[in-house]
């Protein structure tokens, strides 16, 4: 089986396994108790949170580990809109953004607080003026992800977040699908969500940043784990390999984006005039590794179950959302009619995807399309 679903989760990195194992085994003491072992294992923590840090340029006090990027995402929203609900009550997104945002801004609704949405243009990018024309006077927070985990589509994080830092709007971003492998304007963000699996690490590990001039409140009041941010004793070993992950692979990412970028162009060279495929997202300001398209008349869950019988693992959409029936609301948010969302179909590409696995995968994307709809590929 060819696994191309790296949007979805990554593979962990042997360095970031061994490095589990070895903390798991030496470093098993819980990291806020004050022998011997408790001490090591808050030294681990210390630099795995520095590591982390040096990834994004900023310090070590502005990360708190969570246990997923959807606690972190959920943590950093209610955390910053309660701390600042003084000011107003209106908080800023998109339709699209990934579900754990909208859990978080839903949770806030019952708590007095309003949420509008910014219109997204064809590709799914908010520009300055839809955002301008969203904005009221009692606006706090602005949550828009980095990147589109549906149709791959990259903000303008920098010109978006200068905006609002002149109108003294926080900025929160999903950066799930973007940390340690594409530039972050760290700069001009309040908060951000990242995870360890996306990036070669474990599950079950993800990570905030928030400014530290910026206050926050936390939501479950008392703990002092993190610093008060997340309760829980911390998984040391699961951070320390994420760290390792982060550590590893973020000086390669530049050169292996490159890479995963002109591998995803092979596919689309090859099936960029068929009239019955639909790429979906911005052509160029996209994530390298994403390719997001329909086939017309075909359901995407249909097309995904024949790549799978056929050797290649692919998805639908978001991962957090297999099992439910809607479409994906970043296609419906496009205006594509329900029956064209569901025809989405994501491929992923990673640093273990090789040449020969993208060639065979563009010869049984021929074959299916033969198969369902009797069409050499390039009809």
């Amino acid at each position: 089986m060819i696994y191309f679903d790296y949007s979805a989760t990554t593979p962990m990195s042997s360095y970031a396994l061994e490095t589990y194992n070895r903390v798991a085994t030496d470093f098993f003491a819980n990291s806020r108790s004050l022998h011997n072992h408790g001490l090591e294992s808050d030294d681990i923590l210390a630099l795995s949170r520095k590591t982390i840090a040096e990834a994004l340029y900023v310090n070590s006090n502005e990360i708190y580990f969570t246990g997923s990027g959807s606690e972190a995402t959920f943590l950093s929203i209610t955390g910053l809109a309660f701390a600042h609900q003084q000011k107003g009550k209106t908080i800023v997104t998109t339709e699209g953004e990934h579900h754990s945002v909208l859990q978080a801004l839903n949770y806030l609704k019952d708590f007095g607080f309003t949420i509008l949405y910014v219109p997204v243009n064809e590709y799914g990018q908010v520009t300055l003026e839809q955002l301008t024309a969203t904005i009221t006077p009692d606006t706090i927070l602005v949550s828009i992800a980095h990147a589109n985990s549906e149709i791959g589509t990259v903000q303008d994080l920098k010109a978006l977040g200068t905006f609002l830092a002149n109108n003294d709007i926080l900025f929160h971003s999903d950066c799930v699908q973007t940390f340690g492998k594409l530039p972050i304007p760290i700069d001009v963000l309040t908060s951000i969500s990242m995870t360890a699996h996306k990036c070669y690490g474990p599950k079950g590990v993800g990570a905030t940043y928030l400014d530290k001039q910026v206050p926050w409140t936390p939501f479950l009041h008392g703990t002092t784990h993190e610093s008060g941010f997340r309760a829980g004793t911390v998984n040391v070993p699961g951070i320390a390999a994420f760290a390792a992950a982060v550590e590893e692979y973020h000086p390669l990412a530049r050169a292996d984006m490159k890479r995963l970028l002109a591998l995803k162009e092979k596919v689309v060279d090859e099936f960029r005039n068929n009239r019955h495929i639909y790429f979906e997202g911005h052509p160029i300001e996209r994530l390298p590794f994403h390719l997001s398209l329909r086939i017309s008349g075909i359901e995407g869950q249909l097309a995904m179950l024949e790549f799978n019988r056929k050797g290649f693992a692919i998805s639908t959409g978001s991962a957090c959302r297999v099992g439910e029936s809607d479409p994906p609301r970043t296609l419906i948010s496009l205006g594509r009619k329900h029956h064209e969302a569901h025809e989405l179909i994501r491929i992923t590409f990673g640093r273990y995807t090789t040449e020969d696995e993208v060639i065979k995968f563009i010869n049984t994307f021929k074959q299916i399309l033969l198969e369902f709809k009797g069409l050499d590929a390039s009809e």
